[in-house]
């Protein structure tokens, strides 16, 4: 299935944004890149992308500070976040949600998957 959509991604890995990039080209999903929370917002100042997907550790503000953010700015909170870590810990998994997050997504998938979960959430 081809979308017409846009995703921000944020983490400061400059190679998980290659990989982020190359899972979801196939599928017509545009991928801006922020590699800093506070790059993210500003970002957000400007544009509305179908979906943030940030990973929680980053230098400064935190993926969940950014994901509490989001949600509680009346501007912002209908654009989902989706967070997307190496932590299985039920822990982060649950702050996640707390945080306000409408996923969760762990690195751990082949691409064919990590796009279905993407995509999912981008609909």
């Amino acid at each position: 299935m081809k979308l017409k959509s846009t995703v921000l991604y944020v983490s400061d890995n400059k190679f998980m944004h290659v990989i982020i990039k190359d899972t979801l080209k196939p599928y017509n999903v545009i991928v801006y890149d922020a590699y800093t929370a506070d790059e993210a917002l500003e970002y957000l100042n400007k544009h509305e992308p179908d979906l943030i997907l940030s990973d929680i550790d980053m230098p400064g503000m935190s993926g969940l500070e950014l994901c509490k953010k989001v949600h509680t700015d009346p501007n912002l909170r209908r654009i989902p976040v989706v967070i997307y870590s190496g932590s299985e810990n039920n822990d982060d998994i649950e702050n996640a949600f707390l945080a306000g997050a409408k996923g969760y997504i762990i690195k751990k998938y082949h691409k064919e998957v990590l796009a279905e979960k993407i995509i999912h959430y981008i609909r």
